[in-house]
């Protein structure tokens, strides 16, 4: 009776020192911080605190390898700990690791709640862990998609191939001939989608990119993303790609494929709104924007193109005319500069213009005739030839401003 009594004591203890114990285990982990379990009734939060901070002082150190064997641990602990994520996602993109930053930035946006830090923040003031970390994210999906690289020669030049450029639904030149197609339809002339394919085909495949860059800084102006002096300087220092006899050779970049007006539109909308959220400064959004403009339309090129020869028979020169009433007609020229061009692609026809008739001084009576006269050269019967090329004159109330929202950026350009 007595040992069964001392059995049931010796019992009753061990189960209450293994209670204890557990208690004990649940009260500190391996690093021995405080477990705040369900047990005491408080949240899980503050698994892996030490480990956070920790990274947090390697972080601001710049010592980023032992800053994430810290957020490694910390997350190991507790895999929602906000301040070991939003840690994470900036040594992250220090080290170049994209992906593994972003996934930190939807976990904290998802399990931020209401903690504030200046950890990542872009003015140095306290703000909500989510808020940074969408703010970071944006920012960091656009800095992925670069649209502007560095060719070989250090060039800024379109991140785009000639197949993906070929692949867009419209390119601008073909938007713009199908507006111009419509208009002429509205004036009672036939228009059918024929007409616009070989307008097209009239072009070089060089030749329509060239063109897609004048129409796609001309609608950047229109919508005023960029003012009138970028674009008359992006457009008069590479004109000579529009207007090849009369003009300087254009930048070397402009024959390379460009992505669609829409796509860049959008580019410069994004920075935008990601200056009004500050997740970009003010400075940051005008060093990329002049990256797209010089992408488009150099200011100052570094190369220039070879000058264009001069088409020589009739055929070739009546096409040139025919791919500067396009032109015209597209409103990227002035009609100054449509003539002074048309004039110098029939000069370069390969027909020698007649020769002057210059009247002989009579010599004076009584004057000594030579001794040795000069041998009379071979009568040569004189022929004239006129070409004349058939052009399809433009209507009288044809002629645009070349910014239609805009003031006229050629008000007071004289062209020599």
């Amino acid at each position: 009776m007595f040992s069964r009594n001392l059995f049931k004591s010796f019992f009753t203890a061990a189960l209450t020192a293994g209670l204890l114990s557990s208690c004990a285990l649940f009260e500190r982990d391996a690093n021995g911080e405080p477990s705040h379990s369900w047990i005491d009734g408080k949240n899980y939060y503050s698994y892996g605190d030490k480990d956070a901070t920790l990274a947090t002082v390697a972080y601001s150190q710049g010592d980023f390898k032992t800053a994430e064997e810290h957020i490694s641990r910390a997350l190991t602990n507790n895999p929602r700990h906000p301040q070991a994520l939003m840690v994470g996602a900036l040594v992250y993109e220090e080290l170049g690791r994209p992906n593994r930053s972003r996934q930190y930035y939807e976990d904290l946006m998802i399990v931020g709640g209401d903690e504030t830090t200046i950890l990542g923040s872009m003015d140095g003031k306290p703000h909500k862990m989510s808020e940074i970390a969408a703010q970071r994210l944006r920012l960091l999906n656009m800095n992925q998609t670069k649209m502007i690289i560095e060719d070989q020669n250090g060039n800024k030049v379109f991140n785009i191939s000639e197949e993906a450029s070929a692949a867009q639904g419209k390119s601008a030149l073909e938007e713009a001939l199908f507006i111009r197609e419509q208009a002429r339809a509205a004036n009672n002339k036939a228009v059918s989608e024929a007409d616009v394919k070989a307008v097209e085909v009239l072009f070089t495949p060089e030749e329509q990119n060239t063109i897609s860059r004048f129409l796609i800084l001309k609608e950047l102006a229109e919508n005023d993303m960029v003012t009138k002096e970028e674009f008359l300087n992006g457009r008069m220092a590479n004109v000579g790609g529009l207007l090849p006899l009369t003009n300087t050779p254009p930048a070397a970049g402009v024959i390379n494929p460009v992505p669609s007006p829409d796509l860049i539109l959008e580019r410069i909308k994004a920075l935008k709104e990601a200056v009004a959220s500050r997740a970009i400064t003010p400075r940051e959004f005008s060093a990329e924007r002049d990256l797209i403009i010089e992408a488009i339309l150099p200011p100052h090129p570094r190369q220039r193109l070879k000058k264009k020869a001069p088409s020589t028979n009739i055929l070739d020169a009546a096409k040139d005319i025919r791919k500067l009433e396009v032109i015209y007609d597209l409103n990227l020229i002035t009609s100054k500069e449509k003539a002074k061009e048309q004039k110098a692609i029939e000069k370069y026809l390969g027909i020698a213009p007649a020769p002057s008739k210059t009247a002989k001084a009579a010599a004076p009576a009584g004057a000594p005739k030579s001794m040795n006269p000069a041998p009379l050269a071979p009568t040569v019967p004189e022929v004239t030839t006129e070409v004349s090329i058939a052009v399809e004159e433009a209507p009288a109330n044809t002629p645009q401003p070349l910014i239609p929202a805009v003031t006229s950026p050629f008000e007071n350009i004289e062209i020599k």
